[in-house]
């Protein structure tokens, strides 16, 4: 592979996704509501260390309310067919 050829792949596939990632952190900690000194502390912190700030918040950051009512219709939305326990399925006949 030639070096143009690495570079693209990294380009491509590596850091171009992790600045998405970073664009999305800040938006959704500007977009959340926060206090105001938490919200400047994430920003510095996201600023500051790119990659593990944002890592670091998404990881930490607690679900709103409205995240937490779409997981739960999202759960009761999923077919529960088959309450068994571990291992494989039953036949059907």
């Amino acid at each position: 592979m030639t070096l143009l050829a690495v570079s693209t792949a990294v380009w491509l596939f590596i850091l171009i996704p992790l600045i998405v990632v970073w664009i999305a952190g800040l938006v959704d900690i500007v977009r959340r509501d926060l206090p105001r000194q938490t919200k400047l502390g994430w920003i510095l912190i996201v600023l500051l260390l790119p990659f593990v700030g944002t890592i670091l918040y998404f990881a930490l950051r607690k679900p709103t309310e409205k995240e937490i009512e779409l997981a739960r219709e999202a759960a009761a939305d999923r077919p529960r067919d088959w309450r068994g326990g571990p291992g494989p399925r039953p036949p059907v006949d």
